[in-house]
């Protein structure tokens, strides 16, 4: 009997014990889901149930007013190759620069703010209106794209286009799980449309962070 008793209850503790860590495994999975610093789908992270939507102001790179504007110190134009400097005029901007495409051209020209291939260096860019921002450059997460969009901050994304081209844009709002994109290499009055329609999946991020938003 006292034998039986005791197969019993390590039968209990083992399943308990099974149980727990299967359970510690799937929150394992979940954080690095979550948290976890990769190339990430351009649909996930938290459902958002309604349309939600910063009001980022959408700038064109073929726009005729700078489209022929080189590109830096490249013989290349912004019409061309000038996603990334859209990019960062479009969320420059819905802080409150008076900035454009072509300002912030000029700007980033006079001020060494692109490599000699005509690279930005994204933390020149900032430096474009007087206080002082933080800025991110590395690999996303669901956590910081989401975390960013609820604290109403548009953030930048490069992915690569089926053609192999890497292209940079916007991502402005979110619903369900599918990511809004503002894209400068669309015309302005395309409205912002999920970024699953462009590629699968989001290379890297990139974002600023006005000092003392928080």
């Amino acid at each position: 009997m006292a034998g039986a008793r005791r197969r019993f209850w390590f039968r209990i503790i083992a399943g308990l014990t099974l149980i727990a860590l299967f359970l510690s495994a799937l929150g394992a999975i979940g954080s690095w889901y979550y948290f976890g610093l990769r190339r990430v789908s351009a649909s996930g992270g938290l459902y958002f149930i309604n349309r939600y939507e910063l009001p980022v102001r959408h700038f064109c790179q073929a726009d005729p007013r700078w489209a022929e504007e080189p590109l830096g110190p490249t013989s290349s134009s912004l019409g061309a190759e000038g996603c990334a400097v859209t990019s960062a005029a479009m969320v420059l901007a819905y802080y409150g620069v008076e900035v454009d495409p072509d300002r912030l051209n000029q700007f980033l020209t006079a001020h060494e703010g692109y490599t000699p291939q005509g690279w930005l260096y994204w933390e020149k860019a900032a430096a474009v209106q007087p206080k002082p921002v933080a800025h991110y450059e590395d690999l996303p997460s669901y956590h910081l794209i989401d975390e960013n969009l609820l604290r109403r901050n548009p953030v930048i994304v490069r992915v690569r286009l089926a053609s192999g081209v890497t292209h940079f844009v916007v991502i402005s709002g979110k619903q369900g799980f599918d990511y809004l994109i503002q894209d400068p290499a669309q015309p302005d009055e395309r409205t912002a449309y999920p970024l699953k329609e462009l590629v699968s999946e989001v290379d890297a991020l990139r974002f600023y962070e006005p000092i003392g938003a928080r």
